[in-house]
């Protein structure tokens, strides 16, 4: 794999490309982070996202390279909004990629991986469109603590080498009854949960699939048909929020931190490996702790429990 850069931060960000992090010196585009075209199927184009900035979805953009703009739309944002036209079949195609875990991460033709990078991009895209546009002192310094990051330029190298935009990382899908459209992202732990009409996609970024290796199969399958429960029962009942809190909570309590080592055209991931005898002890994580944690996220999310 292409060496990362030694920082992404620089004098002239608003003419380096995004996906690949070098100059742009001819044809400079900008890329729109979530897509035009699914923006005005889902009718949001003008409604605003909200932080320490004020933008139109639409007017969330980068600067990108002609090349790798165009690049990007025609391998993954077109694939992604033609597989979003039939959510009950992407939901049970995402279901069925769920077993297992790779060590290595390389070229994956898998749907896991198209939304994965959808995700990623969406994800590193709103901070470094922060970073360019807000004023706030602050939050321009939280914006860089996303971007200004060895596992930023990991994936930007990735891109160059053909290799996708996106670490290792834990993916989850959840469906609802109801149809409305949300979007919100964590810096710790780095997520992304976006609710497109009736199916809810949370990305735990570059985790090393910890998250996965605790929550899957019948947990998961458990889990999921707990909360389509609770939401017959309570038309009021936010799927996407209790969904988000339970996977940001164990993600919080999980006693691993996510290895990567760079190789060519792949990312090795490190972060399941142990040199302990009883890993399953040593890494146990704490139910009470997990259960704790999600209550005041629910909270902080503004959701009443009860």
């Amino acid at each position: 794999m292409t060496k990362p850069t030694n920082n992404t931060i620089n004098e002239d960000m608003r003419n380096t490309c995004f996906f690949c992090s070098e100059s742009i010196s001819g044809k400079k585009t900008q890329e729109h982070i979530i897509p035009n075209s699914l923006l005005g199927k889902l009718g949001i184009k003008e409604e605003t996202v909200t932080g320490k900035g004020v933008f139109q979805y639409s007017r969330i953009k980068v600067p990108a390279h002609s090349s790798c703009n165009s690049g990007f739309g025609s391998e993954y944002e077109d694939r992604i909004i033609k597989r979003l036209e039939e959510p009950e079949q992407l939901f049970k195609d995402l279901k069925a990629e769920e077993s297992g875990i790779s060590i290595i991460y390389g070229p994956d033709e898998s749907i896991t991986a198209l939304v994965s990078t959808w995700l990623s991009k969406i994800y590193y895209g709103l901070f470094y469109n922060d970073y360019l546009k807000v004023d706030d002192s602050e939050h321009k310094k939280v914006a860089q603590k996303i971007i200004d990051t060895d596992n930023f330029r990991m994936i930007q190298s990735a891109y160059k080498d053909g290799v996708g935009f996106c670490l290792p990382s834990s993916l989850y899908v959840f469906e609802s009854e109801k149809d409305f459209f949300d979007l919100r992202t964590f810096v710790y732990p780095q997520m992304i949960m976006i609710k497109i009409k009736k199916l809810v996609f949370i990305l735990l970024i570059g985790d090393g699939f910890l998250t996965k290796n605790y929550l899957n199969e019948d947990l998961l399958s458990s889990f999921r048909e707990k909360l389509l429960l609770e939401e017959k029962v309570n038309d009021k009942f936010p799927v996407h929020l209790y969904a988000l809190s339970e996977i940001m909570a164990l993600r919080m309590c999980i006693p691993k931190t996510p290895s990567f080592v760079y190789s060519n055209k792949e990312i090795m991931n490190m972060s399941l490996s142990t040199g302990v005898s009883n890993p399953e002890e040593y890494y146990k994580v704490d139910e009470e702790l997990i259960e704790k944690t999600r209550n005041e996220i629910l909270v902080d999310l503004g959701v009443k429990i009860e």
